[in-house]
């Protein structure tokens, strides 16, 4: 049973304010939660709460044991009236949020992609899911960005909001630092030097611009390059720019492959 304390802070967590306060955030579904227990997350990423139907119960009896976390048995309709999802799973859980504070050292020794008031809780979701594709580690995003913990991000990351850290944090402040001055930035524009013609260096920090306006003119001090994902529309008539997620996963693609 969801008992009405139990319901009420549920719902809450759909609020950041209400996030920040429990350090709570909320997962559903079988297969993020199956992975959060079986360890494909981050430590930091603890089970604290568990609400699942009697059957789900049932067939991760042996797992559940294992685990230092509160099961809490409840039927469908309760979870109906908790979920955010237009159709309800069989489980939902509340997973603590990790404290991430930033060190330069990973920053400075890995990929990182870095974005500008991006908005959009499926895009942010998206880009977390395509960076654990690709073996990036490290998300930086503008204070004024939607939160990684939106239960609407956490959906669309299916699972990998566990694997791929995000730091919220003042973008020209990072730049400037000692040690990332001589970090080889790519910033991506729609005119800029062709990705495809270009070897890309390892281990760049890569700024993407806010979906509806792109970079601020700000940052231009800090780019090494810009580049640009040309467009191959035959009729000349294409769209006028990549969904920022859908840049995302070209330009990943991209580094790899010469990388």
């Amino acid at each position: 049973m969801i008992s009405a304390k139990q319901s009420k802070l549920i719902r809450s967590l759909s609020q950041k304010k209400y996030r920040d306060q429990s350090r709570l955030y909320m997962v559903e579904g079988e297969k993020m939660i199956g992975e959060l227990m079986a360890g494909k997350g981050a430590e930091d990423h603890k089970l604290e709460q568990l609400f699942a139907t009697r059957e789900w119960i049932s067939r991760n009896e042996i797992l559940l044991h294992q685990l230092e976390t509160e099961v809490n048995e409840a039927s469908s309709d309760e979870l109906k009236k908790v979920s955010n999802l237009v159709t309800p799973q069989q489980v939902l859980a509340l997973v603590s949020i990790p404290d991430r504070k930033h060190h330069m050292e990973p920053l400075l020794s890995s990929t990182v992609l870095a974005f500008e008031a991006i908005r959009d809780p499926g895009n942010l979701g998206t880009i977390i899911r395509t960076a654990d594709w690709f073996g990036i580690d490290h998300i930086v995003c503008t204070p004024n960005s939607v939160d990684a913990f939106n239960p609407k991000v956490v959906q669309a990351t299916m699972g990998a909001i566990a694997r791929v850290n995000v730091y919220y944090l003042d973008l020209e402040q990072l730049l400037s630092e000692s040690g990332m001055m001589k970090k080889i930035v790519y910033g991506t524009f729609l005119e800029g030097e062709n990705i495809y013609g270009m070897n890309m260096e390892k281990n760049p920090l890569i700024l993407f611009g806010n979906e509806s306006h792109g970079l601020s003119n700000q940052y231009d001090q800090y780019i090494s390059r810009k580049i640009a994902i040309p467009s191959f529309s035959q009729s000349g008539k294409g769209s006028e720019s990549l969904n920022v997620a859908s840049s995302v996963a070209v330009v990943c693609s991209e580094l790899k492959r010469v990388g």
